[in-house]
């Protein structure tokens, strides 16, 4: 019984260390939260809970934002087509990077709006474009990939990572 004691308390300590946020990684989510804290003073870049409504998937079916979500965007081109309906398939031409500039994706590809199928400040940008916009969409990490680095992209995007999109939804597909 001894024996497990001492190989209990260092498979503990394991844990612990291995919980904990490296310096570097502590350092990476400090820049990303201060880089996402100065748009609010910045101009032409709006909040993206101030929009008046979102159309949802019961027909003209709307509601208001009732939390602030920590997302902000900017409008490169005003579109004049309809907005999405969630549960829609859309085309986007995207450029994804990080607060330095670095892009980690871009591409012209289609997407479902619908919660989970992409992240949610992807999702929640979407709802609010109408076809024919670009915006310029400023991401925190916990509508982004979290507290969990993402290994699937080309550079892998690390834990805390504030995500800045340049996207122009093209069109909404027919079925």
């Amino acid at each position: 019984m001894k024996k497990i004691t001492p190989l209990f308390a260092l498979l503990s300590l394991f844990l612990y260390v291995s919980c904990m946020e490296s310096s570097d990684e502590h350092s990476w989510r400090v820049e990303n939260e201060e880089f996402m804290a100065a748009l609010a003073d910045s101009t032409g870049i709006y909040p993206l809970e101030k929009m008046d409504s979102v159309i949802t998937v019961e027909a003209g079916a709307k509601y208001e934002p009732i939390v602030p979500t920590g997302e902000y965007y900017k409008v490169l081109t005003q579109g004049t087509g309809r907005r999405p309906v969630v549960g829609e398939t859309v085309k986007v031409n995207y450029t994804g990077k990080f607060y330095d500039g670095t892009v980690f994706d871009s591409g012209c590809s289609s997407f479902d709006v619908a919660y989970g199928s992409i992240i949610d400040g992807f999702y929640l940008a979407l709802q609010r474009m109408r076809v024919g916009d670009r915006w310029v969409v400023y991401i925190p990490y916990w509508l982004g990939y979290g507290s969990t680095t993402y290994y699937y992209a080309s550079p892998s995007i690390p834990a805390y990572s504030a995500l800045i999109f340049d996207m122009e939804l093209r069109e909404i597909e027919e079925d």
